[in-house]
């Protein structure tokens, strides 16, 4: 009987040396070490998927932007002070639209797109006022299709003051028309596209800092929107500026911004022309 308290020490403490040696020998196990590797492997290869990705995106985009047809577009916003107020006041409904039916800030951005694309791509001696407005409403619509889950009839569309109203038939034979100008390239390179390369790179310490940093971006991307000077900078080049200037409006902790911009730089290509956007904001 008096043994048997020694018995239970020596029987714990039998389990406890068992116990070491088999984490002892887990730990010097090759299949730990294989699956060390394995990991840094899959990081590796997604390491590899990511800048894949990315150099896809600023060739698809750096296609885009010096298309001579859009090049030219460009220009003659410049130029023509009639054509720009035109676009101007477009893109001002759809930002109502888009705030009265609660779209998205993307839809938004796919909806100016594919009305700049449009008019870079036909041949119209002079915008008429209706002709403007059938643009837009059938380029907002085909962004919220795309884009949105919920979507209004075309002739719940037509609020917040249009200048115009058409008829649903009419809206989508424009829409026909804007398909197949575009030939039906609705998934354009724009500053969300760039956005995942982005917050990957950024360390945020809480889901509201992340919130805000998505706030922050959507906004200054929706002021830049009406402004044509802003098509000559590349998507990738808006994104990279929008984000340092989030990150200031943020001041985050443990985030150098310059050394943050310069890492931008060298990912997306930005050319130091940059720098004008950058005085903008």
């Amino acid at each position: 009987m008096c043994d048997s308290p020694n018995l239970h020490c020596n029987e714990e403490h039998w389990i406890l040396e068992e116990q070491t040696k088999e984490q002892s020998d887990q730990e010097s196990s090759p299949f730990v070490h294989y699956r060390f590797m394995k990991q840094e492997k899959l990081e590796e290869e997604e390491e590899e998927e990511d800048e894949l990705a990315l150099q896809t995106l600023l060739s698809r985009e750096e296609q885009a932007h010096y298309e001579p047809l859009f090049r030219s577009y460009r220009d003659h916003l410049q130029e023509d002070s009639a054509l720009n107020g035109d676009r101007r006041e477009a893109i001002k409904w759809m930002n109502r639209v888009c705030r009265r039916y609660a779209f998205s800030c993307f839809t938004e951005i796919l909806s100016v797109d594919y009305y700049d694309r449009l008019l870079a791509n036909i041949r119209v001696a002079e915008m008429k006022p209706w002709m403007v407005q059938l643009v837009a409403v059938a380029c907002l619509s085909l962004a919220a299709k795309v884009n949105e889950i919920h979507v209004p009839t075309l002739s719940a569309l037509q609020v917040e003051g249009p200048s115009y109203m058409f008829e649903p038939k009419t809206v989508q034979r424009m829409e026909l028309l804007v398909l197949s100008t575009l030939e039906w390239r609705m998934n354009p390179v724009t500053p969300f596209s760039f956005l995942n390369h982005i917050i990957g790179r950024l360390h945020f310490h809480t889901s509201s800092q992340m919130d805000q940093f998505l706030t922050l971006f959507e906004l200054y991307l929706l002021a830049l929107l009406s402004d044509s000077r802003f098509l000559r900078y590349r998507p990738s080049v808006i994104a990279a500026v929008v984000t340092c200037r989030s990150i200031e409006k943020m001041r985050c902790e443990g985030i150098q911004i310059d050394c943050y911009r310069n890492a931008l730089r060298d990912s997306l290509k930005w050319s130091e022309a940059g720098g004008d956007v950058r005085g903008v904001l």
